[in-house]
């Protein structure tokens, strides 16, 4: 009996390892471009107001670019196509950047087309992950704390590019990790790419690809959007921010990247256990459990805390962000309708991640100049208005998905 079941079982390992290395791929992707792209643009020539509009329309083109390449995905049924579509274009356009582009409106239109198709390779992937889980039962959190590490680590690959390479060059660094994430694309196989044959929905929607993605916007799926929203965004003022926060109370670079980690290594437990967490709290509950812990994070935040209990409120990441990310995940798989998943993946990723995200990173810039530690109240109070919405998305979903 045993025997008969190892080979399912290691082959459930290996589709979980592949899209753990396809999540690792870009995230490497994106950890390395973050730090990189301003330090790349500068050499390049330009100055702080043309590295704004480029990053401007990085950020558009990653709004555009997710639902609309998503749903293409949704209603051709074509995920491997489109995804490997999207990486490649993107790795030729960042190929493009580096050897031939010249020019301010060059180098933003290779920037804008580049990230326009690579953006919704992360919404996809989660798509990818949840077909992985429901033919495996292998824990969605297991593959994606890959990313999370994968990220880290191409941060602090990224600092290290900087010393040793000529800053001309780093676009190079980020078209190579895009190449991996080809290259890891053509290792999934082919069945796991496919859509199941059922096409029902957790909702009890039976999908056809004549139906339209206005399907999704019930009153409960855009309560979520606005709940998953305001508790992502909120991290706007950490990610753009927390640097200088923390070294205006004294302390080192070294100590700054230690609290940095700690968030990350935080959330990684929180994914390594995340189908015993998911079982256990359900969907909704824990995008409520994150917004009321967000709150506490940035409230937290707003009285120069001394190291220790900065150390702890970093631990809340796992909760701030994590619960928050794999909530999302878990009702979008239970509630979406089957052939609107890509769809409803990207949709909450350009929303959180990028309006939301957008209009909270313009005021965090403001607030924090006027403010100073006291803009964290400002984020404390996004995550606070998603605590009633988080209970009122309770109240929406059907008696089964109440304590979901």
């Amino acid at each position: 009996m045993v025997r008969e079941c190892l080979p399912a079982i290691t082959e459930a390992r290996a589709q979980a390892g592949r899209v753990a290395l396809l999540y690792g791929a870009q995230f490497l992707a994106i950890g390395l471009s973050m730090p990189l792209l301003p330090i790349w643009l500068s050499a390049r020539g330009l100055g702080a107001e043309a590295i704004g509009q480029v990053l401007a329309a990085q950020s558009m083109a990653r709004t555009i670019g997710q639902p609309l390449l998503a749903r293409l995905a949704d209603r051709t049924g074509q995920l491997r196509l489109v995804m490997l579509a999207c990486t490649a274009l993107a790795t030729a356009t960042a190929a493009w950047l580096g050897g031939v582009a010249e020019g301010f409106w060059a180098i933003l239109l290779g920037v804008a087309v580049g990230w326009l198709f690579f953006s919704p390779l992360v919404p996809l992937s989660e798509v990818l992950a949840v077909r992985v889980v429901e033919r495996t039962g292998i824990a969605y959190g297991r593959m994606r704390l890959w990313g999370s590490l994968a990220f880290t680590l191409g941060a602090m690959l990224a600092g290290m590019l900087m010393d040793i390479w000529p800053a001309t060059a780093l676009i190079w660094a980020v078209t190579a990790a895009m190449a991996l994430t080809l290259l890891s694309l053509l290792a999934q196989p082919r069945e796991v790419m496919q859509p199941a044959a059922q096409s029902t929905s957790g909702n009890g929607i039976t999908g056809n690809k004549s139906a339209s993605w206005r399907a999704l916007l019930t009153p409960g799926f855009i309560v979520f959007l606005l709940v998953s929203g305001l508790v992502q965004a909120s991290h706007a003022l950490l990610y753009g921010f927390a640097a200088l926060y923390w070294t205006s109370l004294g302390h080192s670079g070294l100590v700054v990247g230690l609290l940095v980690t700690a968030g990350v290594l935080a959330e990684v437990v929180l994914f390594w256990f995340s189908g015993h967490v998911l079982a256990r709290v359900g969907a909704v509950r824990l995008l409520l459990l994150a917004a009321l812990l967000a709150t506490v994070r940035w409230a937290g935040m707003a009285f120069d805390p001394p190291l220790p209990a900065l150390f702890a409120l970093q631990l809340l990441h796992a909760f701030s962000f994590g619960a928050a990310h794999l909530g999302a995940i878990a009702f979008i798989r239970t509630r979406a309708p089957a052939h609107l998943a890509a769809t409803a993946q990207a949709l909450n990723s350009s929303i959180s991640m990028g309006l939301f995200m957008m209009a909270a990173m313009w005021a965090s810039g403001t607030l924090y100049a006027a403010l100073g530690a006291r803009a964290w109240v400002a984020m404390a109070a996004m995550t606070a208005l998603a605590v009633p919405l988080a209970l009122w998305l309770r109240r929406l979903m059907p008696p089964e998905y109440a304590n979901r």
